[in-house]
């Protein structure tokens, strides 16, 4: 049987009471309540998901609820139906934060939001691992967010949503500091702010007129946040520094990776801290998730796609639960080289993680 490892899970919360009893003080509680606030912080009418709901219907609770709000349920529907062996909590809700202007407030929903799923999900089952929710409005309070939970054994990772600064500006520091030093890589996943909200990461081009098309713009976020974290030297000052995008796809990071070689060749002088191809920075310092899995008719094709990455080493399962397309293991791992499914499924996580493991 093959040990799974799921990279890219989103425990979910009913609403901001679930958070309340997690904030201090009672002028944020207050705050918080205000009519107009919602747990995405983002208005429904834009880029309204043609199906009505981001979310599996099949995932709500027998007693009612958001799709996988209620951890027994979900231990039923997911860990144990898909025999999960370790699975990594991205709260997605708490990322909302990206597309807010208070880093204050930010910082303040975060730290409830981490306080609240570490209480009432990472210790219900010992599978259930957290990445924690850090705002990128303020890098200083986010690093002291990490080393508030560097001794929690649930804590295995740092879940950081963008903004519009690319990730090798040095504002983000503070952050990989922190995740260097506590040993946790920083996992990355698309918040619905993208392309959407003055301050969110743009899109290349101009706002996209529909759900569609601006989903398969996503990776474009990731692209750019590579390409930003190795000319501006991030993995040359931290070495070990691990990045993982969750939800971006990966069948375009060969030809990142070739377009980069190509243009450090030729531009050298430019970025003389650089002495090695950048794409040696990509397979040792950054990860890819499978889900959402680009799916040509001929398998061979991806499988090419997937040698040229290095996918043995780089890339990690996930499946989204309890997201509209989340990707069953069974399904993906069959669609892998056979001498492939193991590491993807379990090994390569495993050592992303091995030092909070």
């Amino acid at each position: 049987m093959t040990k799974l490892f799921d990279c890219d899970m989103h425990p979910m919360a009913n609403g901001i009471e679930d958070f309340l009893p997690y904030i201090a003080q009672e002028s944020w509680r207050e705050r918080f309540q205000a009519k107009e606030f919602t747990m995405s912080g983002r208005a429904m009418d834009r880029y309204y998901h043609p199906a009505g709901t981001t979310l599996r219907q099949d995932a709500v609770p027998p007693g009612g609820g958001l799709p996988g709000s209620d951890p027994q349920f979900t231990k039923v529907d997911y860990l144990d139906r898909m025999d999960i062996d370790v699975a990594v909590m991205l709260p997605i809700q708490g990322s909302a934060v990206s597309s807010w202007t208070d880093p204050v407030a930010a910082d303040v929903f975060s730290t409830a939001s981490n306080d609240y799923f570490l209480d009432n999900w990472a210790s219900f089952d010992p599978r259930l691992k957290m990445a924690i929710t850090v705002s990128p409005l303020d890098p200083e309070a986010s690093a002291r967010e990490i080393r508030r939970h560097k001794d929690n054994p649930a804590v295995i990772g740092i879940f950081m949503s963008l903004v519009n600064i690319l990730m090798g500006n040095r504002y983000y520091y503070p952050i990989y500091e922190a995740a260097v030093e506590c040993g946790m890589p920083i996992l990355v996943h698309p918040t619905g702010a993208e392309g959407c909200y003055l301050g969110a990461p743009v899109l290349s081009g101009g706002v996209p007129r529909g759900y569609a098309e601006r989903r398969t713009l996503f990776p474009q976020v990731a692209w750019s946040s590579i390409t930003s974290m190795v000319f501006e030297g991030v993995f040359q000052r931290y070495k070990d520094l691990k990045i993982v995008l969750t939800e971006f796809g990966f069948s375009w990071v060969p030809p990142l990776m070739w377009r980069m070689d190509k243009e450090w060749a030729a531009f050298r002088i430019e970025v003389p801290w650089i002495d090695v191809p950048p794409s040696e920075f990509v397979f040792d310092n950054v990860f890819f998730t499978t889900q959402p899995m680009d799916e040509p008719k001929d398998l061979s094709k991806l499988w090419e796609i997937m040698e040229m990455m290095n996918g043995e080493r780089t890339l990690l399962f996930s499946s989204d639960y309890p997201h509209w397309d989340i990707d069953e293991p069974d399904y993906v791992l069959k669609r892998l080289p056979e001498g492939m499914r193991q590491s993807v499924a379990y090994d390569n996580a495993a050592r992303v993680f091995a030092e909070r493991l």
